[in-house]
């Protein structure tokens, strides 16, 4: 258990650092980006999509093939959890991280901005009492 809430501390902890030092990420989606007919992928990479967390909190990420964009959805969850969306190339290791991160604010579920694939790797991070999961890249 330690382990998963030094993870969500760091986590909490780089969104801020990034937030303030690196202008380029964005908490706002992507101009011409939509939700319209939206899907499930489940042909993941590297994991699953949606995941369960061991606390019934539902990750997903979501796209729609009409606009080019993907999202994340965290499902099942309380007030406060988190949730968003990670992009990067097919060849890379590293990625953009924390797109679209926002929290649930009332009710059980929440959305993030979507985001353009254009050819690039997306996947739906989200934390919950102490733990984060992430889906398999699509």
């Amino acid at each position: 258990m330690g382990t998963h809430f030094r993870r969500s501390s760091c986590a909490l902890g780089v969104v801020a650092v990034v937030s303030l030092l690196c202008p380029a990420v964005s908490f706002a989606g992507d101009p011409d980006c939509s939700q319209e007919g939206p899907f499930t992928p489940f042909e993941t990479i590297d994991g699953d999509n949606p995941v369960t967390m061991r606390n019934g909190r539902v990750i997903e990420l979501r796209a729609s093939n009409k606009s080019k964009c993907a999202w994340g959805r965290i499902s099942h969850g309380t007030p406060g959890e988190e949730i968003w969306t990670d992009r990067k190339e097919p060849s890379a290791n590293g990625h953009e991280g924390f797109l679209g991160y926002t929290r649930i604010d009332s009710g059980t579920a929440k959305y993030t901005e979507a985001f353009k694939n254009d050819g690039r790797l997306m996947r739906a991070c989200g934390s919950s009492q102490g733990m984060i999961e992430c889906t398999g890249w699509f």
